[in-house]
């Protein structure tokens, strides 16, 4: 028995010595024989996952929960759950992806077996991302749904039953001119942020807090203004680049508005400068000033304007 406590501390040593020998940046996975499968499973009750939320059957269960939820009215509820879902679906997708990358080259039919699970569970993660949009919209919450309908076209193909229903719920909320399949499609007058006409509220109310010297209320109404036309120039765009040979006349509507929003964006950025400049806060405006520049023209318009208030404040000549 003595012999055995003193053996057994050696032989760990030996093991601790052996690892750190060996050499750096070398992956376990160089040591295996790729074939046969080293990680064949004899035993399934090692992969029982029914009681973990990082699994399908955990997603599904929470979709399920969302989906009663939502028949119930209980639309809080239903967003909590759904957004759980989405992440659960979102993670397994991307690990499943990695997995896959993991065993490219090394285990062909293990890659291609974890490439199809990120599939399915991409599949899994943009149908709740869909309900989730849904579930928002019926809070009256429209500018929440559009992130998410727009991430589920970029996704999917617009042309796939997800992707197609995704499409005709941004023309129906009045984000993408009705045209093709959905050109009858009347869009709903439901006042949301995130539109030219949320912005533009912004803008008026920055104003008018201008005009009766509030510029700390001012500041904030315009930094929001500038985020919404800012997140619209980039939605829109993206959703161009999405529809670019598919819909010609979907994309180039999408372009022109991301222009626009864009322009309104440096229009935004540009009173909020001399907002900060009121206030005795240059260091605030020159970094705004210099993103009008490098986005406009500095030899005209609003890009010349910026660039004579970078003068004026001694950091330029």
């Amino acid at each position: 028995m003595r012999f055995k406590q003193i053996i057994h501390p050696l032989m760990l040593a030996s093991l601790t010595v052996l690892t750190l020998g060996l050499p750096g940046g070398v992956q376990a996975q160089e040591f295996f024989d790729p074939e046969p499968d080293p990680f064949a499973v004899e035993d399934p009750r090692i992969l029982q996952q029914s009681s973990s939320v990082l699994s399908v059957p955990g997603g599904m269960a929470l979709l399920d929960e969302g989906r009663r939820a939502s028949a119930q009215g209980n639309h809080d509820l239903a967003v909590e759950k759904l957004q759980a879902t989405r992440q659960v679906f979102n993670q397994l997708s991307n690990f499943y992806q990695q997995l896959s990358g993991s065993f490219a080259g090394i285990n062909s039919r293990r890659a291609a077996q974890q490439r199809q699970q990120a599939l399915e569970t991409a599949q899994l993660r943009d149908q709740s991302t869909h309900e989730l949009a849904l579930a928002h919209h019926a809070q009256g919450r429209t500018d929440l749904s559009i992130p998410l309908l727009i991430q589920i076209v970029r996704s999917q193909n617009p042309t796939t039953p997800l992707g197609r229903q995704a499409h005709e719920r941004l023309v129906r909320f009045g984000f993408v001119r009705p045209s093709g399949n959905f050109a009858d499609v009347i869009p709903e007058a439901t006042p949301t942020l995130l539109s030219f006409e949320g912005g533009q509220n912004l803008i008026r109310g920055a104003e008018a807090s201008v005009n009766a010297g509030n510029y700390s209320q001012a500041q904030s109404q315009f930094q929001q203004a500038r985020q919404v036309f800012n997140q619209l120039s980039n939605f829109h765009q993206q959703l161009s680049d999405t529809f670019s040979g598919i819909d010609r006349e979907v994309a180039q509507d999408q372009r022109q508005k991301a222009l626009e929003s864009a322009q309104l964006r440096d229009q935004t950025t540009y009173q909020l400068a001399l907002v900060h400049r009121a206030q005795n806060q240059p260091e605030l405006s020159v970094p705004l000033l210099i993103q009008i520049v490098r986005s406009q023209n500095p030899t005209a318009g609003l890009g010349e304007q910026a660039f004579r208030q970078l003068v004026e404040l001694g950091f330029a000549d």
